[in-house]
């Protein structure tokens, strides 16, 4: 229950799924070329990598 009061975990946790869903929309979803499929994909390669950052400090200070 410890991770979970950790604000780099809830902070990673939440941009990587939001990141994951935004690419998932980018590809899928909205896979027509507008300007809306650019946004969905380096918004969520963005929220992604910023989410994968905050996870890899919460497991590095936890050992």
């Amino acid at each position: 229950m410890e991770k979970y009061g950790d604000l780099r975990f809830i902070i990673g946790s939440f941009f990587f799924l939001s990141g994951i869903v935004l690419l998932v929309l980018a590809f899928g979803v909205a896979s027509q070329k507008t300007y809306g499929h650019e946004l969905n994909l380096y918004g969520g390669l963005g929220m992604t990598l910023f989410g994968m950052f905050m996870l890899w400090l919460r497991w590095r200070d936890k050992g």
